[in-house]
C-alpha cells in the first residue's frame, strides 16, 4: 500500500461509508470484530434486528440478538471467515424480521484486514431476493408453507397438511424442507412460535400462560421448556432483561 493510500484510509471515517449503505434500498450491512460484536450497522440492519437506533445494536453479539439456532449458524459462518480468511458468498437465507414476515436475502460475508494483513473482523452485506429469481426458485417452492405457518402458528399445524400444499408426501416434504432450510418443519414452526412469544414478552404485560396459548404452546410449562432450550433463558428472564427478538 502506498503512503498516500494509507494516509487516505487512516483518515477515512467509517461513518461516511455507512451513510452510503443507509441509502441503498434493500441492503443489510453489518460490521463485526473478531469477537463477533457489532461495530457498525446500517438502518435496515438495525430495524430488522428489532432495534430502533444503531447505538442499541453496537457491541451486541449474535446470541444477544437472535434465537440460539439462528445465532449458532451465524457464529459458525463468522468463525470460518475469521479462521480461513475466505468469504461466504451469495448464501440464501431468511432475513431477520421482528414481525415474522417472510423475506429472503442473499448474504455475503467478507473478511476485513488490518494494515499488517491480519483478519480483524468481517463485513456482512445482504440484499433483498427480488433481484435474484434464479437463486430464489428453490425457496419459493415452500413460500406458501412458510406463509401459512407465519399466519397460523397459534393453531395446531400438521405436517400432512403442509405437505399437501406443495403436492408432496409427508416424508418427501420433510426431506425437501430440510434440504432447503437445514432445519425440519417442526423446528421452523417452533422458531416462529418462540419469536412470537418474544414479541409479546417484550411488548405486553400478558401473563406467560396466556402468551403460551396465544403462540401455539399447550401451556406455561410447554412454552418455558422450549423457550429455555431455544433462547437459553426462561421467558421471565427474557422479559426482565429486555432481550430482542430472534
Amino acid at each position: 500500500m502506498s503512503k498516500d493510500t494509507k494516509e487516505f484510509t487512516d483518515q477515512l471515517r467509517a461513518g461516511q461509508l455507512q451513510q452510503l449503505f443507509d441509502h441503498l434500498p434493500g441492503i443489510y450491512f453489518v460490521v463485526k470484530n473478531c469477537s463477533g460484536r457489532v461495530m457498525m450497522a446500517n438502518e435496515l440492519a438495525v430495524r430488522l434486528c428489532g432495534f430502533k437506533h444503531e447505538e442499541e445494536m453496537i457491541g451486541k453479539q449474535d446470541h444477544d440478538i437472535f434465537s440460539r439456532g439462528r445465532a449458532d449458524a451465524y457464529v459458525e459462518d463468522d468463525r470460518r471467515v475469521f479462521q480461513t480468511g475466505e468469504s461466504v458468498n451469495d448464501r440464501v437465507e431468511l432475513a431477520p424480521d421482528p414481525n415474522n414476515s417472510i423475506n429472503w436475502f442473499v448474504t455475503t460475508k467478507i473478511p476485513l484486514y488490518s494494515h499488517e494483513g491480519e483478519v480483524i473482523g468481517l463485513a456482512c452485506i445482504a440484499r433483498n431476493m427480488d433481484d435474484a429469481p434464479e437463486k430464489l426458485r428453490p425457496y419459493m417452492e415452500m413460500n406458501a408453507v412458510l406463509e401459512y405457518i407465519r399466519k397460523n402458528y397459534a393453531e395446531s399445524i400438521k405436517t400432512e397438511g403442509l405437505a399437501n400444499m406443495v403436492n408432496l408426501s409427508p416424508s418427501q416434504f420433510e426431506r425437501r424442507f430440510k434440504k432447503i432450510f437445514q432445519i425440519t418443519p417442526s423446528q421452523h414452526i417452533l422458531n416462529v412460535r418462540i419469536r412470537a412469544a418474544c414479541n409479546l414478552l417484550s411488548a405486553t404485560n400478558d401473563t406467560i400462560a396466556s402468551i403460551a396459548i396465544d403462540c401455539g404452546f399447550y401451556d406455561h410449562s410447554h412454552l418455558s421448556r422450549n423457550f429455555q432450550k431455544t433462547v437459553g433463558i426462561s421467558p421471565s428472564e427474557f422479559r426482565s432483561q429486555g432481550r430482542k427478538n430472534p
